[in-house]
């Protein structure tokens, strides 16, 4: 990605986000949050509390505790779980649908890694150069890359079908892909679990990028004890209408755990916000999986405890983090 410029202020940030999503040149303009391109909201997206909010019965989890959790943020939150050890599953607030930021990059490289499978090849170098960054990251200039070499937005959206995300739709403006929490761990299932579409290998792959992820980036489904092991992707992006769209989806095992997780959410004032709100469903979930009052120390991250990167806050300080989510 381009070299960043200390002197570029947020609203600066915010009109690279949407230009880079859009997969068009970033172009910086004052005030471009604001005027960012709507999504369209429909009756699908919706957030309907309690309407698929058990998929099946056994979890310790009950819309009443997790609304009280929530707080005033209840209906602007989606959070989907899947306990390993029972095959049980529990989804919150499962109508909700959101633009997924930078959690698509995980479907971009499944859908890469399906197609050069279907060809008899594995990724080139420079694929996995790309990769790397895309995933690691969250370079969106890798993602533009890697998604036109998966096949666009027929192609992604044609992975998503066969993993049975029926939830999800692809947009050529990868950034503003709309998808559901049951969605996302569904596809988190998929590379824990095993499906057709990748090899063993494939799946250990996707998953090390995701263990491997920038410090600045373990936040949400990572916000666990140090020395458990995770795998995540977030995504955050400022984008009218419902502001902060903040996401995280990935894997927990460790202390008696085995879990998949998506957390979906909006009309989050700020980034700090979205993140701090991620962070709370993930460590709600760790608790009430282990019967436990306290998550103990989080892994610790390069921030010094902020819920906003250093990359964000001061453009260029953190290196070689890549900082549109």
């Amino acid at each position: 990605m381009r070299a960043w410029s200390s002197s570029r202020g947020a609203g600066v940030i915010a009109g690279v986000v949407v230009a880079a999503l859009a997969g068009t040149p970033a172009v910086a303009a004052p005030h471009a949050a604001a005027s960012a391109p709507a999504v369209e909201i429909g009756p699908s997206f919706a957030s309907t509390v309690g309407g698929a909010a058990s998929e099946e019965a056994g979890l310790p989890f009950s819309d009443r505790d997790v609304r009280r959790m929530l707080g005033k943020s209840a209906d602007d939150v989606s959070f989907s779980v899947r306990d390993r050890r029972t095959g049980q599953t529990y989804t919150y607030n499962g109508s909700f649908r959101n633009s997924t930021a930078s959690i698509v990059k995980v479907l971009v490289l499944t859908t890469l890694v399906h197609e050069r499978r279907e060809q008899g090849r594995g990724l080139s170098t420079s694929q996995k150069r790309l990769a790397e960054r895309m995933i690691r990251y969250s370079d969106n200039d890798a993602t533009s890359a890697l998604f036109r070499q998966a096949g666009g937005r027929s192609a992604v959206q044609q992975m998503a079908d066969d993993l049975g995300m029926t939830r999800t739709t692809v947009r050529g403006a990868w950034g503003t892909t709309t998808t559901s929490a049951a969605d996302q761990r569904l596809l988190m299932d998929k590379l824990v679990d095993g499906t057709p579409h990748l090899s063993k290998g494939d799946r250990a792959y996707i998953l090390d990028l995701m263990g491997r992820v920038t410090p600045e980036q373990r936040w949400g489904v990572g916000s666990v004890p140090t020395g458990t092991k995770v795998a995540v992707k977030n995504g955050w992006l400022p984008l009218s209408p419902h502001g902060w769209r903040i996401n995280s989806i990935g894997s927990v095992r460790g202390s008696g755990r085995d879990y998949t997780l998506a957390i979906l959410s909006w009309d989050n004032g700020s980034m700090d916000s979205g993140v701090a709100q991620a962070r709370r469903v993930s460590k709600y979930v760790w608790n009430t999986l282990g019967g436990s009052a306290d998550a103990g120390s989080e892994q610790a991250t390069p921030s010094g405890g902020r819920a906003t990167p250093p990359f964000w806050v001061r453009p260029g300080a953190a290196v070689p983090p890549h900082p549109i989510g």
